[in-house]
């Protein structure tokens, strides 16, 4: 525990120097569902320190807090100079390093060990000042515990949050920008938000994908039957038409040829009376009609 408080400490100096440096100071922080955040510190040093020395007092503030700590808990991934202000960016591993009293977990959690910070809270929808036993839906919320900024005197000076699901409800001293993001004043701000974000629409999206996996196969196989089907109809329905067709046409083809072998056979043994030009009987001898002798 004594550890973990001198690794808080160390983070809260980091802010400390900031202000002692400038008096302005624009911090974002950025949560992400595992209680990590992203830091983004816009400080206006009115050229009273250089790029070079910030870095340095930021990067020794930070190695000691790891030290103190006993891992690493923050990194500083870049410092730069943009329009007379000093832009440093830092990850925390968790809000609860930022000090001693920050918190990140579960409403049920942050119940039992801050229960004096859940009277009094606002109604983020209705602007309305709620009591601990009107919050709805205390089992999916998030809470967070975190120390503001005094915005009095000179240049503007704010800590803007940025959460990772909607907010719910928050202290006085916290004020709306839009369903995720909110503005926290001087001492600690307390923020109740919809957890969520996570693995749930990915649960989702893979069931969806499960079910239309399941019906792209169902009807596969229902298609593949129908062709086997088919496939199996046709070998012994096919043979037979053909096989029909080609018996017809060959009958129709016999029967067809069958009179004019007939006719060819008949022709070559009918007779004509060389007087008169009648047709005559086969093996008659003489003309029926004019009597005259038939050659033979």
């Amino acid at each position: 525990m004594k550890r973990f408080f001198k690794a808080t400490a160390c983070i809260c100096l980091l802010l400390m120097f900031s202000l002692l440096l400038a008096g302005c100071i624009n911090i974002e922080m950025k949560v992400s569902n595992n209680g990590s955040c992203d830091l983004k510190y816009e400080i206006n040093t009115q050229g009273m320190a250089s790029l070079a020395e910030v870095k340095k007092q930021l990067e020794s503030g930070i190695d000691e807090a790891n030290s103190s700590a006993g891992k690493k808990v923050a990194k500083l991934k870049g410092v730069r100079e943009k329009d007379g202000k000093i832009i440093a960016n830092i990850s925390l591993s968790n809000i609860s390093y930022m000090s001693s009293d920050a918190y990140f977990g579960k409403y049920s959690d942050f119940e039992k060990k801050f229960p004096e910070y859940l009277e009094g809270l606002y109604d983020a929808k209705t602007g309305d000042q709620v009591s601990r036993e009107k919050i709805k839906g205390a089992g999916g919320l998030n809470a967070i515990k975190i120390a503001g900024i005094n915005t009095g005197g000179g240049d503007l000076t704010s800590f803007r949050l940025i959460l990772p699901g909607k907010v719910k409800y928050f202290t006085s001293n916290v004020k709306m920008i839009d369903d995720k993001t909110v503005t926290v004043g001087g001492g600690y701000g307390v923020v109740l938000y919809q957890r969520g974000g996570g693995a749930g629409w990915l649960v989702i999206v893979l069931v969806i994908a499960a079910a239309a996996a399941v019906v792209f196969v169902l009807a596969g196989s229902r298609k593949k039957g129908s062709s086997s089907v088919s496939s199996a109809a046709d070998p012994a329905t096919a043979p037979a038409h053909a096989g029909a067709t080609v018996t017809a046409a060959t009958a129709d083809t016999e029967e067809a040829a069958a009179p004019s072998a007939t006719a060819v056979s008949e022709s070559s043994d009918v007779v004509y009376c060389p007087h008169c030009g009648s047709q005559q009987n086969s093996g008659a001898k003489f003309c029926a009609k004019c009597g005259g002798k038939l050659s033979e």
